[in-house]
């Protein structure tokens, strides 16, 4: 059968009805990404294959490296032509690796070629696909958001921001939404630097510019009583007066390769899964922003496996009557949004807590085609109650699998944020 064909992953009768008739076509809402919101307002025209596919994305270039390409060819100074034909040589040698299912779902859903990439082809293919750049505005940024049918993106943006750029696009009559997050980072236990009036200053002028959601990425939660936990707990406070949701990414180990990190610089594919303790650090954290009557809307997003299954379980010891899946198990992220990663998630949240609070999933992507990640994502969960309701193992009437399906897609994260 052909690769990634019409049912890749829905296995059942009622997975394929789910996915087809109930999740496809449903609006994107994607609340976490590092899209640039330039490139939105001024509806950015790419140049060519390379700038689309490769420029800023370090999912495929640590792919490459694994498969001996010389760094000159992914962040060095080859041509773009080069580093795709370098990036397409990888490609036979990386099957069922997640970077090649979205590569190839990018090349069928954006330029409709069913080519599956490799050195031999990759001429071809950069020729193709480059002639539709060049002529198509749905390929241009905006063409693209209302391809993919992206409601609403939210960007990342460091506290000290300037947000007019997020007043151009929604006063623009662009389609999609365009919202700010609050990103503030932490150390395990310093905060040197960061001044809390003026953060508070920030946080009111995000607000004031649709914000909704503050971000913060951290090894482990900050120890309480440290100055980070001290700014976090701040944070966590306006976040409950304003009705936002505080994002926790939790687990990172960054630069671990120290020669090459210092010749890249960050987010260039040298980053792995910190592995130490997760779960009891962030049980004391929750336990001092409840005490202070600060703990809203949460998202963890844990990196390592390992302690999948203790975060989720502890997560649901802090719910309460405020919202419907207040403190969210977070969608599989980043070394975990693979087949196995997204399903074990699925399986995790259903065991120990209730799917249906799910506010389903994000791209925490740089790339404008990156938007099939939703679909794989909505294909995997399709498959995971379909095959589940033909088994026996939930219950199969239709109109309530619909509901489920729809709401862990699209209505949970509509209403769970608070844009409205």
């Amino acid at each position: 059968m052909d690769y990634l064909h019409d049912d890749v992953f829905l296995t059942t009768e009622t997975a394929k009805w789910l996915y087809h008739d109930v999740a496809k076509a449903l609006p994107i809402i994607d609340f976490h990404t590092h899209l640039p919101q330039s490139e939105i307002l001024d509806n950015h025209q790419f140049g060519d294959l390379w700038e689309l596919w490769l420029k800023h994305d370090h999912y495929k270039w640590r792919l490459m490296r694994g498969c001996g390409v010389d760094e000159r060819f992914i962040t060095g100074d080859g041509s773009a032509w080069e580093k795709f034909e370098a990036f397409a040589s990888v490609m036979p040698m990386a099957v069922g690796n997640p970077v090649h299912h979205w590569a190839h779902l990018e090349l069928r859903r954006v330029f409709g070629i069913d080519l599956i990439l490799n050195k031999e082809n990759a001429a071809v293919i950069w020729r193709e696909a480059n002639g539709q750049i060049a002529v198509r505005d749905d390929l241009r940024v905006q063409g693209l958001l209302e391809q993919f049918n992206v409601e609403l993106v939210c960007t990342t943006d460091a506290p000290d921001s300037d947000l007019s750029q997020h007043s151009e696009i929604n006063g623009s009559g662009i389609k999609t939404k365009v919202y700010p997050t609050f990103r503030v980072d932490f150390s395990v236990d310093s905060a040197v630097g960061f001044d809390l009036a003026e953060l508070r200053r920030q946080h009111d002028y995000f607000h004031e510019n649709g914000c909704r959601l503050s971000d913060h990425g951290m090894p482990c939660m900050p120890d309480v009583g440290s100055a980070a936990f001290d700014v976090l707990n701040h944070i966590a406070k306006w976040n409950k007066e304003r009705g936002w949701t505080m994002q926790l990414h939790l687990g990172p180990q960054r630069r671990v390769n120290e020669v090459m990190s210092s010749v890249t610089g960050p987010d260039s594919g040298f980053d792995t899964m910190g592995s130490w303790p997760q779960a009891g650090p962030l049980i004391d954290a929750l336990n001092a922003i409840l005490s202070a009557g600060h703990l809203g809307r949460t998202i963890v997003y844990n990196l390592n496996p390992s302690e999948s299954e203790a975060i989720c379980c502890a997560l649901q010891n802090f719910q309460n009557g405020d919202a419907k899946g207040l403190v969210q198990y977070g969608p599989a992220w980043w070394h975990l949004d693979h087949v196995r990663g997204i399903r074990e998630q699925m399986d995790i949240l259903t065991s120990l807590g209730a799917i249906g609070t799910s506010v389903g999933m994000l791209t925490d992507s740089r790339s404008f085609t990156s938007y099939v990640r939703h679909e794989y994502y909505r294909r995997l969960l399709c498959q995971y109650i379909g095959d589940a309701a033909e088994a026996g193992e939930m219950p199969g009437e239709r109109e309530a699998l619909k509901r489920l399906i729809s709401d862990i897609c699209y209505f949970n994260p509509k209403h769970y944020f608070n844009w409205a």
